[in-house]
């Protein structure tokens, strides 16, 4: 998700940037140099988070070979660090070759992988110069952890790199090394906590619909595939149900938009207080929420869907249910759902309503 919203800001913004400018006459948009344009289309179709990684384990092996071309001492284990080295080159293109099939925990293990690794050069350095030439992947490995990893798994990061820098620093044996350890602990955790606190405040609110509190779109469509590789993984049920407010135009054209709004965020706060931690609830647009259910069937989700009506909403609604089954994509499931939502409210002699049929999933 979280990078998924940059890349929705970033697309908006060039999108609509020529209606930017406060003086001047328009301008067109440059043509991208051909580099640009070439890594564009490499990185076309691949998420940030791996095609991040891949540049960092590509660029981390070219520092390992320039090494091992320019070594600054006859001593430092050349052979070592030219496998090391090449291995990090193999795994960059292995990344970027399966982008999309890596989840979130893959990348998880892969920066852990980069942190030991980086240890074993450092516990077999000989001078203190190749000792910090290798100490300084871990900053940046802590950075790409902090950007797009929860905060238990850079926590958990920095745990690992203090604890193996510090290993490593013990089996080396060089001289007057603990004023090494000290800096780059506390350069480490200094990114953990500041870096991390940042990264996860603005994921919270490009993930979040700020008249409702509830997740939005984007949130939850990030908060939906975590849930659908975790219930792979345990081969238990999903069930996803859409909840549509009947005639809710009516009141924004009879009251306002404002009493519009507020009812949208009174059913938010109630609706938040009567499902489980586990559930997954957002307002997909307009009037329009999304219920997701794990560990729960159809059945389950239609009790679920009843302890929301609470017989205190000043709105009636509908739902449509349908299980998320393995292997599918969450457009098919959307769509099920759709139908079934559709036919609850023919059922009801009530209007579809345009953003249930119409609206683009995403």
């Amino acid at each position: 998700m979280y990078s998924e919203s940059s890349q929705s800001l970033w697309q908006a913004l060039g999108a609509t940037g020529e209606g930017l400018a406060v003086d001047g006459p328009p301008r067109t948009a440059a043509a991208p140099t051909p580099l640009r344009a070439l890594a564009l289309r490499l990185a076309d179709g691949r998420p940030p988070i791996a095609w991040s990684l891949a540049l960092l384990f590509f660029f981390k092996g070219l520092i390992c070979l320039a090494t091992v071309a320019f070594p600054i001492s006859a001593t430092e284990p050349t052979g070592l660090v030219a496998a090391i080295g090449t291995m990090g080159v193999l795994v960059a293109c292995c990344v970027w070759l399966l982008a999309n099939r890596i989840s979130l925990f893959g990348f998880e293990l892969l920066a852990a992988g980069g942190s030991i690794v980086t240890s074993s050069l450092i516990a077999n350095a000989s001078t203190h110069g190749g000792m910090m030439i290798a100490a300084f992947a871990y900053p940046w490995i802590v950075i790409y952890a902090a950007h797009f990893f929860p905060r238990r798994a850079v926590n958990l990061q920095g745990l690992l790199i203090s604890v193996g820098f510090g290993v490593a620093l013990l089996i080396g044996r060089l001289p007057h090394v603990a004023i090494y350890w000290v800096v780059v602990t506390i350069t480490i955790w200094s990114i953990c906590i500041l870096l991390g606190n940042l990264s996860e405040s603005l994921r919270r609110q490009a993930g979040t619909d700020h008249l409702t509190g509830l997740l939005n779109r984007s949130g939850f469509l990030t908060a939906a595939l975590r849930e659908r590789a975790l219930a792979t993984r345990t081969r238990s049920p999903l069930t996803l149900a859409v909840i549509d407010l009947d005639d809710f135009k009516q009141i924004n054209d009879r009251a306002g938009h404002a009493a519009g709004d507020r009812l949208l965020a009174a059913l938010g706060r109630r609706w938040r207080e009567c499902v489980r931690p586990s559930d997954i609830l957002a307002r997909y647009g307009g009037d329009e929420f999304v219920l997701l259910l794990p560990c729960t069937t159809p059945t389950g989700a239609q009790a679920a869907l009843g302890r929301l009506r609470g017989g205190e909403d000043p709105i009636g609604w509908s739902t449509g249910v349908s299980e998320w089954l393995p292997g599918e994509d969450l457009d098919t499931t959307f769509a099920r759902a759709d139908r079934n939502l559709y036919e609850s409210k023919l059922s009801r002699g009530q209007s579809p309503g345009p953003a249930t049929l119409s609206e683009p999933r995403a």
